[in-house]
């Protein structure tokens, strides 16, 4: 069993709660309210933002240059996602999160992000990538578990559900899997169950995600 097959095999309790929340059920029968939907995206922006970051930080570190260019490329496409979101939800509602009056990071995305972030720069590079891997296995599958339930033409969160869906979503994931799979390989069983740790903490991480654009989380005031 690779790396990746072992990692989600052993994050299974959590995936089954992401789509238990009611977040992820709501979004996929279209019954999610439109203002969750778009905090969410708010929030998401703001990560994809950082995401994007590690994911450069790590190109850097790769050392070998097909990893360097798959890492590169993953980051550029976080970027893209995030101005598509812009121009197709966020922007004809008014809404910027780069913007003075936009809400700023939840505190779960802040501390998701920083976590990423300082693995990138700091922790072995296998490590950071088993960190950055939950938000692309999770998003796809997600993606094709809501897909099979969405039936309508006119879902309401269609655009989301067909970005995640798509096999070219697909194709990535598969390939960062593989990038990582190769690391692992060559790692000691320490390193290894450091790769696991960093994979598990990510995926809690995801749950939280949805669980705080649900809630309405926000920063406390004094």
């Amino acid at each position: 069993m690779t790396f990746s097959e072992d990692a989600w095999k052993h994050v299974g309790g959590w995936y089954d709660a992401i789509l238990a929340h009611p977040f992820v059920a709501g979004l996929a029968d279209g019954t999610l309210p439109e203002d969750v939907f778009t905090r969410y995206l708010v929030d998401d922006a703001h990560y994809l933002t950082r995401y994007a970051r590690a994911l450069a930080m790590l190109a850097a570190r790769a050392g070998g240059p097909g990893l360097s260019a798959e890492l590169a490329r993953a980051a550029a496409e976080a970027v893209e996602a995030e101005r598509l979101m812009h121009e197709d939800f966020l922007v004809p509602r008014g809404l910027d999160p780069d913007g003075p009056d936009a809400a700023a990071p939840t505190p779960t995305c802040t501390a998701y992000a920083s976590s990423l972030l300082a693995d990138a720069a700091y922790a072995p590079v296998e490590i950071g990538l088993a960190g950055i891997l939950p938000c692309f296995r999770v998003y796809l599958e997600v993606g094709r578990a809501v897909a099979a339930q969405a039936s309508d033409p006119d879902h309401p969160y269609g655009a989301w559900i067909a970005t995640y869906s798509d096999p070219a979503f697909d194709a990535a994931v598969t390939r960062m899997e593989c990038w990582t799979d190769r690391l692992a390989e060559a790692a000691t069983d320490t390193r290894r169950d450091e790769m696991l740790a960093a994979y598990e903490r990510a995926t809690r991480f995801e749950w939280m995600f949805w669980d705080a654009s649900w809630r309405g989380e926000a920063w406390p005031e004094a």
